[in-house]
């Protein structure tokens, strides 16, 4: 799918290769998920799997925007308003997958986890556009 890009950050040692990686030491792990792109928004998401209602279920008409999941397991889909191509999958910790605008997407928590979501502009709660991704692909 054209709109939604996702790379499995590679555990490595440094230097981190561009692109982004992980690093993993007894004080922790370090992801790199960006190095000199801007960006104006950032925000952390937590996913309860005994949530009511998933999140998203929404599209975004010009931003465009990268979510990099910490912890836990998300199932996600996307559907392509231009193309109508949808896709289903299941993101894991050290995920980072970019979303295009005119791509809704929902999410839906397997297990409790955490992301953090990065944007190329301000969240602007005009650019959210609500929109039913169904589970069918």
């Amino acid at each position: 799918m054209d709109k939604v890009q996702l790379r499995r950050l590679p555990v490595t040692t440094p230097p981190i290769p561009p692109g982004g990686g992980r690093v993993q030491s007894p004080a922790g792990e370090l992801a790199q998920l960006v190095n000199g792109d801007s960006y104006q928004f950032l925000a952390y998401l937590e996913f309860r799997p005994d949530a009511t209602k998933p999140r998203g279920n929404h599209y975004h008409a010009h931003k465009t925007e990268t979510l990099y999941l910490i912890s836990g397991r998300v199932r996600a889909v996307y559907h392509d308003l231009d193309s109508g191509e949808r896709a289903r999958m299941t993101l894991e910790p050290g995920d980072l997958v970019t979303v295009q605008p005119r791509c809704a997407h929902v999410y839906y928590a397997l297990e409790h986890s955490q992301a953090v979501e990065l944007a190329n502009r301000p969240y602007d709660p005009a650019d959210t556009h609500p929109y039913e991704v169904t589970e069918t692909v």
